[in-house]
């Protein structure tokens, strides 16, 4: 993706899914400004999918950004919504496989959850994505053949926190009163000393004038409510890039589960980004040099 942001120019990254609307039980895919929207020192929080298995065929990183008074907003509703039913901790994987707090719960009710819990995504923050990368893409080009000793190749969540970072500059870099932008990221995998390299490694590429555009990086845990957003969408778009769901009329739908009323988020900018095979081998060839 060629920025102006950075010392040097990266690879392309192929952006998926153009503007509209994707469905009415899934995220909306549509990536619009919203210059109705004020935005004061902003937050991202971000999640993954896929990283639990050797055998995972893609792996996603996904979050949403909004201002500190915006997430404050969406913590205290979704509390609201969580405490009125009865929900103690989300989690997407459980309330899709009715797991957890979400055991026993019948078709309507898990309905009107999810399409609550949707809308307040649309009511309160500036914007969201995900980053997805091929498993087979990341072995076959990325880690084929042999690297120099002094390289020091990202794993495959690397790559994608590093394509999220080239997402949030995009979105962050013509809005100097909105920064700076501190990431949240889901703690306790294991990932945590490599997503924090490949932060600090990003920031130190910006160029002087963009630097100020980024914050710091914290960790934290599923007891973090506006973790659960980034939750269900990193496990809904990671279903979805697997083929392990799919819209029944909607083929780029990312769906969520069933919704009553149908509801997509559709009111703020919503993307996924594809890390291609030209990204991946400009990348390996940055670490030959």
């Amino acid at each position: 993706m060629n920025t102006p942001c950075t010392k040097r120019p990266s690879a392309a990254l192929k952006v998926a899914f153009p503007r509209g609307w994707v469905g009415d039980l899934d995220w909306s895919l549509s990536w619009q400004d919203r210059p109705d929207r004020l935005y004061m020192a902003m937050k991202g929080f971000f999640d993954e999918s896929g990283t639990h298995g050797a055998e995972s065929p893609v792996v996603i990183v996904g979050g949403f950004l909004a201002t500190v008074e915006q997430w404050d907003a969406y913590e205290r509703d979704l509390k609201a919504l969580l405490d009125e039913y009865g929900v103690k901790k989300f989690h997407a994987k459980d309330l899709r496989g009715r797991k957890g707090d979400f055991k026993g719960w019948p078709t309507p009710r898990r309905a009107t959850f999810t399409s609550r819990f949707l809308k307040l995504a649309d009511d309160h923050l500036a914007c969201g994505f995900a980053t997805v990368l091929s498993s087979d893409s990341y072995h076959q080009i990325y880690r084929a053949g042999q690297l120099l000793r002094t390289a020091r190749p990202d794993t495959q969540y690397g790559i994608c926190v590093r394509a999220a970072l080239w997402k949030s500059i995009l979105f962050m870099k013509d809005r100097q009163a909105d920064w700076p932008l501190n990431f949240v990221l889901e703690g306790g995998t294991g990932h945590e000393a490599d997503a924090a390299r490949i932060f600090f490694e990003f920031k130190e590429q910006l160029l002087p004038e963009y630097a100020p555009a980024f914050g710091n990086v914290t960790f934290g845990t599923k007891n973090d409510l506006p973790l659960a957003v980034a939750d269900s969408l990193a496990y809904s778009m990671f279903r979805m890039s697997a083929g392990y769901s799919a819209h029944p009329t909607v083929p780029n739908a990312c769906v969520v589960g069933p919704a009553d009323p149908p509801y997509y988020v559709q009111k703020i900018p919503l993307s996924r980004t594809l890390i291609d095979e030209d990204t991946l081998g400009r990348w390996r060839d940055d670490l030959c040099r």
